[in-house]
């Protein structure tokens, strides 16, 4: 983790509005993603999880470090440096403990709410709900296999989610390249290639063509190409954003 954490905590992976923060701390708590607490005068790290945002007090509710003897290593207004992930990206803050208390029977620590907070991924790499209409169909070009089809579902400076119907010749698998990956945004076609990095249980087998999600890394991307997505990505997360929605 502190390898990650030399990556990390710079200034262009700030998050730079208040209402972005709780969002991506939200989804740690909810998530109960494992928390890395690395106090700064130490070379251990300790386990943690993201229990509360208390938003009355600005502060931040974690459960007791494992192992336990981390706890006094935060004593005395010490700051500590906390790793955790949203979504699989890695998110850090530093903070300092506030005092010892009990939540729910069970020993926590309360600490202060973090000035600021790093977010791996570029804003412009955000993965983002696509707007109905904005995305076309997503035709993928397999080698030696019909080609197959799906709706989008997000997508990120770097990939999409597509909601896919099963093919009908062989099965999709992780890893597998796509030689072509074509698909219109706001009305300009637009193709790369892909390599598939993800593939997810069916969504329901009672419907007719019941679909999967399946993620997509780009390729070998042209400028052109990249830049069309990551402007769509920016706007569509600034809406998102003022819609309330992030």
């Amino acid at each position: 983790m502190r390898e990650v954490a030399s990556k990390l905590f710079k200034n262009e992976f700030r998050l730079t509005t208040r209402q972005k923060v709780e969002h991506v701390l939200g989804k740690i708590a909810r998530s109960r993603e494992a928390l890395a607490v690395i106090p700064s005068e130490h070379a251990e790290e300790f386990t943690s999880l993201l229990l509360h945002l208390d938003r009355e007090s600005q502060t931040l509710v974690i459960d007791e470090l494992n192992p336990a003897y981390g706890n006094k290593r935060l004593l005395g207004d010490h700051p500590f440096f906390c790793l955790g992930r949203s979504e699989g990206v890695y998110v850090g803050f530093q903070s300092h403990l506030i005092e010892a208390i009990d939540w729910e029977g069970y020993g926590a620590l309360r600490i202060a709410y973090p000035d600021v907070t790093y977010y791996l991924q570029r804003r412009s790499y955000y993965r983002v709900l696509v707007n109905a209409g904005d995305v076309g169909t997503v035709e993928l070009q397999r080698r030696g296999a019909r080609a197959i089809q799906g709706q989008c579902h997000d997508i990120s400076g770097s990939g999409m989610r597509i909601m896919l119907t099963s093919p009908t010749d062989f099965a999709l698998t992780e890893g597998e390249y796509i030689p072509l990956v074509r698909f219109s945004l706001n009305g300009v076609e637009l193709a790369s290639e892909a390599q598939v990095r993800f593939i997810g249980p069916i969504r329901s087998a009672k419907v007719r063509q019941p679909v999967r999600p399946v993620g997509i890394h780009f390729l070998n991307m042209t400028p052109a190409f990249e830049q069309r997505v990551v402007s769509y990505v920016q706007r569509r997360d600034r809406e998102l954003l003022r819609d309330g929605k992030l």
